[in-house]
């Protein structure tokens, strides 16, 4: 048994410069369990400070892409990525502009696409804002999930209704709590090595030296408490374009000896420790993690009114109500404390990372949803393939599958294989819409055209595949349906299954498929255990020649296949034959049995539910189809031992030896005559199953793809 592989996370980070959202994204990534889950980062190619050696360590990969300000390529490189490495899960870090990434990926079928909210916005950075709101109303158009790191991000991207009815999940900023716990040792040397005495009062900050940072401000806060404590210094740590702006402004305030310019540090954890107070007077902040990462040092902290509440999480932080200097002077005075306290300092456990980094991964590994939607409440080929897939992966604990539809005639059938159903009272837009929200898919399943064209109208955001169980009449040449689909349903699906090359080929829009979307053909399979399994339920005893199994519709031409056992039952008067199924021509059946007196013959048994054990119990599977994509009844025979002859339908056309698909009446009587009356001749073609058996019904290939 192969290895399960980790799920790969792509995390589209833009411009890493060292910020508080690299911190979170680091900080559970060397967390989470890595057999389980692994990283992609997606980096513009400007960033500056990608930590490579440490991802490499860790077992993920960076990639780099044309910095988004360039559109066009950086769009275009994206789709490249994701469609190469087949991500199921897309997160996106970029606030508002999140919405770029995630259209990307939502065109070449991610299933599940995160929007992270990691901040809010400031009212003094209108160019900005002005962009941020431009795009913030697209925020959860191609997202499936939401996240933030407090309420107040999810709110400002999402909007209230969308935070008020549950579908936000916070994602907290946390930290591993006992490497930025209080260090007294690395206090005393820190100090030393900057030259600090143990009595000075040190005023720290964290962040780079951008607008919204506000180390202008800081400056004045600083000028104003030096005046009253000459000895007091400021640590500034970080880096940014503003950096030698605030440098000039502190040689003009003759501050040069009591400010520190420390840069980019690794060791921040340690220079909580240095400080006597942390000052955090950003324009705006979603959550600091700078915030929580000082609390978790016992650091008392000012922050402005421009940070959430929510990052109050220690008895050591306040809130400035006002952006004043004599305010901030006022609580610096209040929260100065000793050392002995810092070091007993603790702070919220949904804080830790420890704690926080299995949710997460909780929710990247959750089952992948897939609805399973199916037009008809009967039970023919379609609706066998769906529930085979569903059974293929009911001990996948990565899929979670329903069925969808009308239960109706196919209800034992669904009961009978296991299958759990979600139930429509009729199909139509309202109901599958109501389905959709109750069981909120990854992925919706469509098995029919019908299906595909409810699923686009009904849902939005969900990834869809089309499952073309047919070469259908009506998609072989221009009609309303095949239009419908080529030029409006193909603009909004990520997948077209086919059943075979020729329903494939003859499509009237083959040669102009969206190449946007995957376009394969992926022949049906058998699981010949489960076929066997469910033949045991039928206790009855049967002994059959011929058997029938399909729709009693003019595609499969069950009339055709009477007067064919009518001229075979002339040479062969106790020729027993079967016939299964139900559709519109079933009277006229009936009454072609009747008059051409084969009821001694041929036994109709309807539509059944369990046909497998008649099919066991026959020796020829006869199929008169005018078309088919690869029909399951040939591929059930097939597994069952039991010869065909069939009409060269195109899904037979590789499988079987073409001497048993017949076009004329004469041929059918022909082959099937010599079959029935020559042993040798039909225990090679039963020995020839086995082989195609091998080579067509490998279910575990099928899976994969």
């Amino acid at each position: 048994m192969t290895e399960k592989q980790p799920i790969i996370v792509a995390q589209v980070m833009g411009k890493w410069l060292g910020n508080g959202v690299e911190s979170v994204i680091m900080n559970y990534y060397r967390h989470l369990d890595h057999s389980k889950v692994q990283f992609d980062f997606i980096c513009d190619e400007d960033s500056t400070r990608i930590p490579y050696d440490e991802i490499k360590k860790l077992g993920g990969r960076v990639f780099l892409v044309p910095k988004y300000q360039n559109l066009p390529k950086y769009l275009k490189s994206l789709e490249k990525l994701f469609k190469e490495n087949q991500y199921r899960i897309v997160h996106a870090n970029l606030s508002t502009l999140s919405v770029f990434p995630l259209y990307v990926a939502k065109k070449v079928g991610v299933p599940i696409r995160i929007a992270h909210s990691h901040s809010i916005s400031s009212p003094k950075e209108w160019k900005r804002n002005l962009i941020k709101n431009i795009l913030r109303p697209f925020s959860k158009r191609y997202a499936t999930d939401y996240f933030a790191c407090s309420e107040l991000a999810g709110r400002y991207l999402f909007g209230n209704k969308a935070f008020d009815q549950g579908k936000v999940k916070i994602i907290h900023n946390a930290i591993d709590i006992d490497k930025f716990k209080f260090d007294e040792v690395a206090r005393k040397k820190l100090r030393k090595e900057f030259g600090i005495k143990d009595s000075t009062i040190v005023i720290g900050h964290v962040g780079r030296f951008v607008q919204t940072k506000n180390h202008t401000f800081l400056v004045d806060v600083f000028k104003k408490y030096h005046e009253k404590k000459s000895d007091s210094k400021l640590l500034l740590i970080g880096i940014g374009p503003l950096e030698n702006q605030i440098k000039d402004k502190i040689r003009k305030l003759d501050l040069v000896e009591s400010v520190i310019f420390l840069g980019q540090r690794d060791d921040i954890n340690k220079l909580y420790s240095v400080m006597d107070i942390f000052c955090l007077p950003s324009l705006y902040e979603g959550l600091p993690v700078v915030g929580v990462e000082s609390q978790a040092a016992g650091l008392p902290i000012i922050f402005s009114n421009g940070v959430s509440h929510e990052a109050i999480i220690s008895k050591n932080a306040k809130i400035v109500p006002n952006q004043e200097t004599g305010a901030y002077i006022k609580k610096m005075d209040e929260i100065t404390q000793e050392n002995k306290q810092r070091a007993l300092a603790s702070i919220n456990e949904n804080m830790s990372i420890k704690n926080e980094a299995p949710k997460l991964e909780a929710i990247y590994c959750r089952p992948l949803k897939v609805l399973h939607l199916i037009s008809t409440s009967s039970f023919s080929g379609a609706e066998n393939v769906a529930c085979q897939i569903i059974n293929l992966f009911k001990d996948d604990a990565g899929y979670d599958m329903k069925y969808c539809a009308v239960i109706g005639k196919n209800k034992e059938a669904l009961e009978i294989r296991k299958i759990p159903v979600l139930k429509l009272n009729k199909f139509n837009i309202h109901d599958i819409k109501k389905a959709i929200s109750e069981y909120n898919p990854d992925i919706i399943h469509a098995h029919d055209p019908k299906s595909t064209i409810a699923s686009v109208v009904a849902s939005r955001g969900k990834k869809i595949i089309a499952h073309i169980h047919s070469n259908h009449r009506y998609m072989r040449k221009i009609s309303i349906k095949s239009f419908i689909f080529h030029f409006y349903i193909e603009k909004r699906i990520s997948d077209i299954i086919w059943v075979s090359d020729s329903a494939l080929n003859e499509y009237i829009f083959n040669k102009k498929i969206n190449k946007k979307i995957n376009s394969t053909v992926l022949r049906n399979v058998v699981n010949t255990n489960e076929l066997k399994d469910i033949a045991r339920n039928d206790k009855n005893k049967y002994s059959f020649d011929l058997i029938f199994l399909g729709r009693m519709e003019d595609v499969k031409d069950p009339l055709r296949f009477i007067d064919i056992v009518s001229q075979i039952q002339e040479s062969k008067r106790d020729l027993k034959v079967a016939m299964i199924g139900d559709g519109s021509l079933m009277d006229e059946v009936k009454a072609k049995v009747n008059e051409l007196d084969l009821g001694k013959n041929i036994t109709i048994f309807g539509n059944l539910i369990n046909p497998y054990k008649i099919l066991l119990s026959s020796k020829i599977l006869v199929i008169t189809s005018r078309y088919e994509g690869t029909p399951m009844n040939a591929l059930e025979s097939i597994a069952c031992g039991i010869p065909i002859i069939s009409t060269p339908v195109d899904g037979l056309l590789e499988i079987i030896n073409k001497k048993y698909l017949c076009s004329t009446d004469e041929d059918f009587i022909k082959i099937i005559t010599m079959l029935l009356n020559d042993n040798g001749l039909y225990n090679k073609y039963n020995i020839d199953l086995i082989t195609i058996n091998n080579r067509i019904n490998d279910v575990s290939t099928y899976k994969d793809r």
